[in-house]
């Protein structure tokens, strides 16, 4: 037992969260206005915090560390991979007064809890809902307006997409690929992670793929949608290599009643739902800028195994078409996933892949050849630093001149 400083009232909601070796708790509540405290002593700075560590050993529970956060947290927790790391997203303001996000990183340190990481997020209204992939390397955030915006902490780009529902709930995919956003109404929408739509439908249907899922119209369901969680270990593997199937989305409103949604992803695919997987279902689909989305907003440097099966299909699926300025363009921005990425790889990623890439390069500049892209070929060959692909270019540039 243990009493926790702080205001003393029945509208302050506190929130706990655990780390995943169960030494280390954080109790954190909204900022209370400093006008709310009275001028007196008692309003000291342990007073004023409003996210507290707390170490648990031996049956013990104590208060290690108190801070009081810049701005009102929307959400507070301990990363996964770094057990005693703990990530906020705290709503904040721009100079301009204009709405933004602050997801911030904070290090658990001698018992000490201190921001080390504050990264702003622009957004066109406030934020009410967020969530972090497995790997956490990108923050999604729902926001009153109906926006959905995706933070690539590798890439350090800002995507935007507009939701058919007030993103009231986000939950991710364990695979990483997929994430579902919701509403206190009980309706259900599903995005890659590059946040283009995907339709969904009930197995027992007429196929007829819809852009959300309405729960009221299956099941009565008077109360608010109020939690949403894939049913999955805390820690998941992101090398694609496991066989393990994460399709149960539990639900629970807010007087009931309780459910588990059974997603159907697929024979070909084993039930995997994986970066890979839904890449190959937009090349089956012939949904190429999709797929290159997917591709793009994956890291080499730590999946580069995906990116290469991912890139390979791609590529391979383009090469057999008939070229075309669309065709071109797409061939272009897949490899340049590896050749020209928006953050200079790893060495050990390039020594690891190049060889291997470079003979998709080959077959890309042969095929510019056979459609008389003659400039273009020239220029991929200097690009790619490849000398014989180089002088392989200019008797039929030499030609195309005279």
């Amino acid at each position: 037992y243990y009493e926790i400083p702080g205001p003393i009232n029945k509208t302050t909601e506190r929130h706990l969260a655990i780390n995943c070796v169960h030494d280390r708790v954080v109790c954190w509540w909204p900022l209370v206005n400093d006008d709310a405290w009275p001028w007196a002593p008692i309003s000291s700075e342990k007073d004023r915090a409003n996210l507290l560590l707390l170490g648990y050993a031996q049956g013990r529970l104590e208060v290690l560390s108190s801070v009081r956060t810049e701005w009102d947290p929307l959400d507070v927790r301990f990363g996964t991979k770094q057990p005693y790391q703990v990530f906020t997203v705290e709503h904040s303001v721009s100079v301009d007064k204009e709405p933004m996000a602050d997801s911030c990183i904070y290090e658990c340190i001698r018992n000490k809890i201190q921001c080390v990481s504050v990264t702003r997020i622009p957004l066109k209204s406030k934020a009410i809902s967020c969530c972090r992939n497995v790997t956490e390397d990108k923050l999604i955030l729902g926001c009153e307006d109906s926006s959905l915006i995706l933070y690539e902490t590798h890439r350090r780009v800002t995507l935007l997409a507009q939701t058919e529902l007030l993103p009231s709930l986000i939950s991710c995919h364990p695979s990483g690929a997929i994430l579902l956003v919701g509403s206190n109404q009980g309706e259900l929408q599903i995005f890659d992670m590059a946040l283009s739509p995907i339709n969904i439908q009930l197995l027992a249907e007429d196929r007829l793929p819809r852009e959300t899922l309405q729960f009221s119209k299956l099941f009565d369901a008077s109360s608010s949608l109020v939690q949403m969680q894939w049913i999955a270990p805390q820690v998941v593997s992101q090398k694609g290599e496991g066989s393990d199937i994460y399709d149960l989305l539990f639900l629970r409103f807010e007087r009931g009643p309780l459910g588990v949604l059974l997603f159907k992803l697929g024979v070909f695919t084993r039930g995997q739902l994986g970066l890979i997987d839904i890449i190959f279902q937009y090349i089956h689909c012939d949904e190429i800028y999709e797929a290159i989305n997917i591709l793009s907003s994956m890291n080499w440097d730590t999946l580069g195994h995906q990116c290469f099966i991912s890139m390979s299909a791609i590529v391979n699926h383009l090469l057999r078409q008939k070229l075309t300025p669309e065709r071109e363009a797409q061939l272009e921005t897949s490899l340049g996933t590896f050749y020209a990425p928006t953050r200079p790889l790893l060495d050990s990623t390039i020594l690891e892949y190049r060889d291997q890439i470079s003979k998709y390069a080959r077959r890309f500049f042969h095929h510019l050849l056979r459609y008389q892209r003659f400039e273009k070929a020239f220029l991929l060959a200097v690009d790619v630093g490849a000398r014989d692909l180089f002088m392989n270019s200019w008797d039929p540039w030499t030609e195309g001149i005279c």
